[in-house]
């Protein structure tokens, strides 16, 4: 086991003069695990083809068609508000009662 701690010529306390250095830690390891969970992480072609064809085929579709459906329900909004409005000026005013019954109407100055 060489671990640099010999040099030339001699040592006082022999060629390892605080005990042998042990070493439990491979640097080598550890950054090759550190690699690995990076490459990991990394989303690979297959993984961004499959996302791109799901948005263009089912992801892009739904948000026109929400598009769609919002357009429409501002439209028969607008329609029927419209025909609301349209109603109430035609109509003149509304009976005395206003359609109500067994009720007293109690009138405030």
């Amino acid at each position: 086991m060489d671990d640099g701690s010999r040099t030339s010529g001699p040592q006082p306390g022999g060629p390892f003069p605080g005990g042998p250095r042990i070493r439990f830690v491979n640097l080598g390891s550890d950054r090759m695990a550190q690699a690995f969970q990076a490459a990991q992480g990394q989303p690979n072609w297959v993984v961004r083809i499959v996302v791109l064809t799901f948005l263009l085929v089912i992801g892009i579709p739904i948000l026109l068609l929400l598009l769609v459906a919002g357009l429409a329900a501002a439209m028969v909004f607008m329609v029927l508000s419209t025909i609301n409005w349209i109603m109430v000026r035609l109509g003149g005013s509304t009976p005395k009662d206003d359609g109500r019954r067994n009720v007293r109407v109690i009138k405030r100055d």
